[in-house]
């Protein structure tokens, strides 16, 4: 299988720069909500059924990344590690939409409150409440980049579901699909053993991605897969680099046909570039249990997530 060029390898002191991005807004105000989210829109029981939670995405001009993967497989710790290493360089900002979520939505206004303690928190992040879905904005300078939506696995594929992988996705998630904001997917992947609920369940995995994902998004959006957990592997050559012809073919093999859906089937690019993504390695850090035995997360090396936010940002530029 062919190696993808990733056309900007960071090196390990490589820090992100202020990119310029057409099409994007400059930073609001923070708000609670919008005139069209009244408080008597939703009861109790509705707004702890994520399924009947109604999301509005205000900004459709600032493109929209998706983690998508499934419990475990560490999206949260990589929004949080991206987080952090975009806060250590001066200019940028990362905060909570506020508004995706109804106003009077006490949950998710708790979520927006709390999620600097999150990001800051030397624990490592529990599995995330299946309620707890978020939108966050990343600006530079006032300009706003890119939002990220951050949800629990099981919504984009529960192995213990015995309707996978034919369980339709929520509500909230084909708003996203359906939105006009460009989109990138950015598919986590890991290595074999790291996720026990997964071992036995990748190739509904695939089917997943294949059938109720790639079937329904625009042909336009981006897709960029996320080799987490790379540090588990035999691959890893240099803090943020690894073979990357190797670690594709270990996915492939993990995960057989998973880049089938995304064959270039153009008759001239598809020499050189055989696959429409992106492939990276990646790392959030290590992780230790303490005496209470709460489980305690260091940082790891920063050009996992440069690597990541430079390859999100040639993405974005499209």
């Amino acid at each position: 299988m062919a190696e993808i060029n990733l056309g900007s390898d960071s090196k390990a002191d490589n820090r992100a720069a202020g990119p310029e991005i057409p099409s994007s807004s400059q930073k609001p105000q923070k708000l609670i909500g919008n005139s069209e989210q009244k408080s008597d829109t939703y009861s109790t029981e509705e707004l702890n059924d994520p399924a009947k939670i109604k999301v509005t995405i205000a900004d459709a001009s600032t493109p929209l990344i998706v983690l998508f993967g499934p419990p475990s497989c560490g999206k949260t710790m990589t929004l949080i590690r991206l987080t952090r290493y975009l806060r250590s360089i001066n200019g940028y900002a990362i905060e909570p939409v506020t508004c995706f979520r109804p106003a009077h939505d006490k949950n998710y206004e708790e979520m927006c409150s709390g999620f600097n303690a999150m990001i800051n928190s030397n624990e490592a992040a529990a599995s995330t409440n299946k309620i707890n879905f978020m939108l966050i904005k990343i600006y530079y300078k006032g300009k706003a980049i890119c939002q990220i939506l951050e949800a629990p696995g099981e919504h984009y594929f529960d192995p213990k579901e015995p309707k996978e992988p034919n369980k339709e996705f929520l509500p909230y998630i084909n708003a996203v699909i359906s939105s006009r904001n460009r989109k990138i997917w950015a598919i986590i992947v890991e290595p074999d053993k790291t996720n026990p609920n997964m071992d036995s369940q990748r190739g509904n995995y695939v089917s997943k991605i294949t059938n109720k994902l790639k079937k329904n998004i625009s042909p336009h959006d981006k897709i960029l897969f996320v080799f987490n957990k790379i540090d588990e592997t035999p691959f890893v050559l240099s803090p943020g680099k690894a073979h990357i012809k190797e670690a594709m073919k270990e996915t492939n093999d993990l995960y057989p046909n998973i880049f089938i859906p995304f064959l270039n089937i153009n008759p001239i690019t598809r020499f050189w570039k055989p696959y429409n993504f992106d492939f990276i390695p990646f790392q959030t850090g290590n992780y230790s249990e303490a005496a209470d035995g709460a489980l305690m997360y260091q940082e790891g090396h920063d050009a996992y997530p440069a690597n990541l936010w430079n390859t999100i940002i040639k993405l974005v530029r499209g």
